[in-house]
């Protein structure tokens, strides 16, 4: 198991200090301090750099590209000069909306000088989902049978392509015939596992407001809606305020539950009754869910 951010990026730079302290070469490496993320809660990544202590050193701020990923917070530590040698560290606290099993950052750190910059590029990393759900799995023995069987030696390759050019022929005429209905399934597949995904956070997020209201986890919720009705409605509903979603024609009915969210998260005036905002939010988001749904059924 990774210890907690500062104690992690401690031992990055000792590491660095001890490996390459009479050096003059400029190291930039990163990683997750986690082993893994759980959909909506925060992650850490830590970025540790060497170099020369003339030269200017620049990490990613909350205006790079941390996709997938969101950024939430930035933990500097300061410069340690060290014989010839400068050494920064920076930990970045993230979060993920998203359900791939394994997710990627890639980030860019900068050489600053008088006229130009140079950029260098953190190796990969990568961090797997947690799954929530318990894993069944079959344990059914298997019988062992040692009786020797006879084989015959000889293979029949011309049968053998025959039948496969019969294959690629038949693949060939059901996509020509069916390749429309096989890539709505595909498409209503897919759409179909990112709304349960949605929806089982989303409740979890409900239930919690439900025991105790708070403007954090509300907070926290409204970002989740707005992800996933951005991906759903392709409309920029994380860059958009309150006033702005509203404009929407399909999504006027969202006036009091979004007004009562913001005074909430803004106001921290978090009641009782916030959970049912959000539930009327995952109505309409229902609602646009299976609008979309019979656009793909209808070929739209």
């Amino acid at each position: 198991m990774r210890t907690e951010p500062g104690r992690y990026i401690l031992s990055v730079l000792a590491a660095l200090i001890s490996f390459s302290a009479s050096s003059q070469e400029i190291f930039v490496r990163g990683g997750f301090v986690e082993d893994s993320l759980v959909i909506g809660q925060n992650i850490n990544y830590w970025v540790a750099a060497e170099y020369p202590p003339i030269m200017e050193m620049v990490f990613p701020d909350s205006n790079a590209d941390f996709s997938p990923f969101e950024w939430a917070d930035k933990q500097y530590f300061p410069s340690q000069l060290v014989g010839k040698q400068a050494y920064d560290s920076t930990v970045y606290t993230l979060r993920s909306f998203e359900i791939d099993p394994v997710q990627y950052l890639q980030l860019d750190a900068f050489i600053l000088n008088h006229t130009d910059s140079i950029r260098f590029t953190i190796p990969m990393d990568s961090i797997y989902l947690a799954e929530l759900a318990p894993v069944v799995t079959d344990t059914t023995a298997l019988k062992t049978n040692l009786t020797y069987q006879a084989v015959g030696q000889q293979f029949n390759y011309p049968l053998f392509y025959y039948i496969l050019a019969g294959l690629v022929l038949l693949i060939l005429l059901l996509l020509l015939i069916f390749g429309k209905r096989i890539s709505r399934y595909f498409r209503l597949r897919r759409l179909a596992r990112d709304y349960r995904t949605f929806s089982e956070a989303l409740d979890t997020y409900v239930s919690s407001l439900k025991k105790e209201p708070s403007a954090e986890l509300a907070e926290k919720a409204l970002s989740l809606w707005k992800i996933y009705q951005q991906k759903l409605d392709k409309v920029a509903f994380t860059t958009f305020t309150t006033k702005e979603i509203l404009s929407l024609k399909f999504a006027n009915e969202l006036e009091n539950p979004l007004k009562s969210i913001d005074r909430a998260v803004y106001g921290n005036r978090a009641d009782k009754n916030l959970y049912q905002e959000f539930q009327l939010i995952e109505n309409f988001t229902q609602e646009r869910y299976q609008k979309r749904v019979e656009k793909i059924r209808h070929g739209k």
